[in-house]
């Protein structure tokens, strides 16, 4: 499934949602719970802020204010996500590596 077949909404400003896509087998639309580690997971490989997620999902703190200023790094591979996986698991890691990546 490719990121353009998501579809993701926040509704709030802690940063959580919901995403949804058609299911591949039974054509249904399924909608899922998005917490704030999930939205960022879905951001980072690609999926696009849905438009009718409100004024809210305008202010949301994933949401870059200036896109202008998004500096686009290498393609995000499989290894690349096995690696988020696992640092979504461990909260301290994850705070760490958010707080680190304005270093740049």
């Amino acid at each position: 499934m490719s990121p353009e077949s998501i579809l993701l909404s926040i509704r709030d400003r802690a940063g959580e949602g919901s995403y949804r896509f058609s299911c591949p087998t039974c054509m249904d639309m399924i909608e899922k719970p998005a917490d704030r580690k999930v939205v960022a997971l879905l951001l980072s490989a690609g999926v696009e802020l849905a438009g009718e997620a409100g004024e809210e999902a305008e202010h949301a703190p994933e949401a870059p204010e200036h896109p202008e200023s998004y500096r686009p790094g290498p393609p995000l591979t499989i290894d690349d996500l096995i690696a988020f996986h696992f640092l979504l698991q461990d909260d301290d890691a994850f705070l760490r590596a958010l707080l680190s990546s304005g270093d740049g």
